[in-house]
């Protein structure tokens, strides 16, 4: 009985006068150097990891807190967990758009979505419109107000506004904005962001936005990939006759210069042929693919272009009622579908100009991106054709390679003249005529062959004339030859 009582007691003492841990009761001078080393070598990455978060643009309210060495594991496996919660659900803002890259086109175009919306900016002049300020690294962030997604410097642009009277009028037209309104936010673009700013420096290059036309099946597969996404959308389609197309496109040509397999499918290859949607093929053509939104999916009746971000709504162009014949009876609430004028000033599927930038030559025009894809389809139909021989003119040519040449002195049905007593003789014409032909055919070939040495001169550099020359091995005292 008394043992166990002596035990009870030694429990509560126990209880109520608990041990003195080491972190608490230890002095701050008996801390191993390991552990020291270790506090050194945590702080020293906090740190670093705040200066790479710093120079990536992330806002210092997401920053992991100050290390702190008297912090229980748990707490700090806790902190670190919220931090990397926070970071990861910031990269899914609007705001995460801050990497600085003026040589990414699809970052380009993100900071462009952000100005679409007509509710938050309104049309501004050339020099300070949407895509200046994308540039340099500026997006919407609200009514006419802009943000660097880098250094998160906030500007409001008031071009839309002047003073009447003491009152401010709303401005819609962009050139009645006063120039040295424009002249001041031109400048803004650029000295509106922090000194140590990278957007500050260098912003994008002018020639960013235009279209690649080099990969000829590259551009094939593309407008595949647009013409399949439009013709799922085909009972949204308006009719041929609801688009009104440049001249220069004509539907037909077009199907004649794609190649055979073009609408070819490779997954029902025993099915037959299904026929060429017409409208979707010209809507393709025109750079306009189907509408996706990133969570509902494929839009069943929209169409866009991913280049300048123009969203079109395809049943304002479809009449709704039409006969047999094809006459009307009801139209549709837009008279018709101009695929061209629908895309926004800045997309180089409608601008020669901002599908030139900075090179345009002397002697050429520039062109829009839909004149120059009719063009690349064009010249691929002929290259083909060089190649399986149905070319008419690549077969003149070898019409004209084959033909003997005719010399100017040849006489063909004039005999040699008969002497009295001798009979004529017409074989000695004949092979007097051949050897003209000969003589007249090898200084061709000559004069054919020289030709192409000169023209082939003009390809060869100073080095690969040096390494076709023999290279000779000077002589030696031991060698046997007197010289080489």
């Amino acid at each position: 009985m008394h043992a166990t009582k002596r035990k009870f007691n030694a429990l509560l003492q126990g209880l109520s006068n608990p041990r003195p841990t080491s972190t608490t009761d230890a002095p701050s001078g008996s801390m191993s150097a390991d552990a020291r080393r270790g506090d050194a070598a945590g702080a020293s990455s906090h740190d670093a990891l705040l200066q790479k978060r710093r120079r990536l643009g992330f806002p210092d309210s997401t920053a992991p807190a100050a290390y702190n060495p008297s912090l229980p594991s748990s707490i700090s496996s806790a902190l670190r967990r919220s931090t990397t919660q926070a970071s990861a659900k910031s990269t899914k803002d609007k705001d995460t758009l801050a990497k600085y890259a003026p040589g990414d086109r699809d970052e380009l175009l993100k900071r462009l979505a952000t100005f679409q919306e007509l509710t938050d900016w309104t049309p501004k002049p050339e020099r300070v419109n949407e895509v200046e300020w994308a540039k340099r690294g500026w997006i919407c962030r609200g009514k006419e107000r802009v943000r660097c997604v880098l250094c998160h410097k906030e500007l409001v642009v008031k071009l839309n506004r002047k003073d009447v009277d003491g009152k401010e009028v709303p401005v819609l037209v962009p050139s009645e904005i006063e120039d040295a309104l424009v002249e001041k936010y031109t400048e803004l673009i650029v000295s509106s962001h922090q000194q140590d700013c990278l957007w500050r420096r260098r912003g994008c290059d002018d020639s960013l936005l235009r279209l690649s036309f080099s990969n000829t099946q590259s551009i094939l597969s593309a407008l595949r990939c647009r013409y399949d996404e439009l013709c799922s959308r085909s009972s949204f389609l308006p009719y041929e006759f609801n688009l009104r197309l440049p001249e220069d496109l004509k539907v037909d040509d077009v199907l004649a210069e794609l190649p055979a397999d073009f609408f070819a499918d490779s997954k029902s290859a025993e099915e037959p042929a299904k026929p060429v949607n017409r409208p979707a093929l010209a809507l393709a053509l025109m750079g306009w693919q189907g509408l996706s939104n990133a969570r509902i999916g494929a839009v069943p009746n929209s169409a866009s272009c991913h280049t300048c971000l123009r969203r079109l709504g395809l049943w304002m162009f479809k009449s709704k009622e039409v006969d047999d014949d094809g006459q009307v009876l009801v139209p549709a609430p837009m008279d018709f579908l101009d695929p061209v004028r629908e895309h926004r000033f800045f997309c180089p599927w409608s601008s020669a100009k901002a599908q030139s930038r900075g090179t345009a030559s002397a002697g050429s025009s520039d062109q829009p991106g839909w004149a120059i894809l009719l063009q690349t389809i064009k010249n691929d139909s002929e290259l083909r054709d060089v190649y399986e021989g149905r070319s008419k003119r690549f077969g003149r040519l070898i019409q004209e390679h084959e033909a003997p040449p005719s010399t100017p002195g040849r006489v063909t049905d004039v005999q040699a003249p008969a002497t009295p007593g001798q009979p004529a003789t017409p074989g000695a014409q004949d092979q007097q005529d051949e050897e003209v032909d000969e003589k007249a055919r090898e200084a061709k070939d000559k004069e054919r062959w020289a030709r192409l040495r000169k023209v082939k001169s003009l390809f060869e550099t100073k080095g690969a004339r040096r390494l076709r020359r023999p290279l000779s091995r000077p002589g030696t005292a031991n060698s046997n030859k007197s010289g080489v």
